[in-house]
């Protein structure tokens, strides 16, 4: 189980701040860093930018400066009782957080649960926690990727919210100002599955909500999923669910 040793939140450095901790803590130490700043990283200095993530182990050694007129970051020390992530990842080196507003949302959630009082505080913080550690580990993989990779996430997730919508391969295309061909091969690179694969997925996942939530009639759930033609919903529904959609509403009646 991960637990808390002592954390804080936008703590503010001048530009004299400097940290030299050769045998670093008994514990890990997490640093999410709001400003630039240089640090050591296998004997040689390198600067880094804004919003990076750090994870030092523990007893490893920690130097890191400001190079700015301030130095801001959020830090938090924690135990674990389990390896934290596989032995390939970084620890002590920056990883620059290309979404790095879901991470100081994640942690200042983490950071109001560990001064509250809550009767579950302890079980809801080493969740926190552990995903918190696995955005990084993920955030170093994907970091590597190209800038398409996080537009078709973009993509995707627009897809799933509205299904419903009049998807084209050409207009998802213009829209990342890239080719069809080149979207469908790196659309197909990342998820494994195409990008119309994903709007019919979507598509009869909304049928299915609507026909075990609403008394709406066939042709109507049909329409609201995006359907111009009954009879192709039926058909595609059924390739999906191995069931028409009348079927599966008498057999999901509540």
């Amino acid at each position: 189980m991960i637990k808390i040793v002592k954390m804080g939140e936008d703590e503010v450095h001048g530009s004299d701040f400097e940290v030299d901790r050769p045998n670093g803590f008994p514990e890990y130490l997490l640093l999410l860093t709001k400003t630039s700043g240089r640090f050591l990283v296998e004997r040689a200095w390198k600067e880094y930018p804004a919003d990076c993530a750090v994870i030092f182990k523990p007893y490893q050694k920690q130097r890191y400066t400001a190079i700015e007129e301030f130095y801001t970051d959020c830090w938090m020390h924690f135990t674990s009782d389990r390896l934290i992530t596989d032995d390939h990842f970084p620890f002590g080196t920056p990883i620059i957080m290309r979404r790095s507003a879901e991470f100081y949302q994640l942690f200042h959630i983490i950071c109001t649960q560990y001064y509250g009082v809550a009767a579950h505080r302890d079980s809801i913080l080493n969740h926190l926690v552990e995903s918190l550690v696995h955005m990084i580990a993920d955030e170093n993989q994907t970091a590597r990727y190209p800038e398409i990779y996080y537009q078709l996430v973009s993509l995707r997730k627009d897809i799933y919210q509205n299904p419903a919508g009049k998807w084209t391969v050409p207009d998802m295309a213009q829209r990342l100002n890239i080719s069809a061909g080149y979207l469908h091969a790196a659309y197909q690179q990342y998820f494994h599955t195409t990008c119309m694969n994903d709007v019919i997925a979507g598509r009869i996942e909304l049928a299915r909500e609507l026909l075990t939530t609403t008394n709406l009639p066939v042709v109507k759930i049909a329409e609201l999923c995006g359907y111009n033609n009954t009879e192709h919903f039926i058909r595609q529904f059924k390739d999906y669910t191995d069931t028409t959609p009348g079927r599966y509403r008498k057999r999901n009646d509540i």
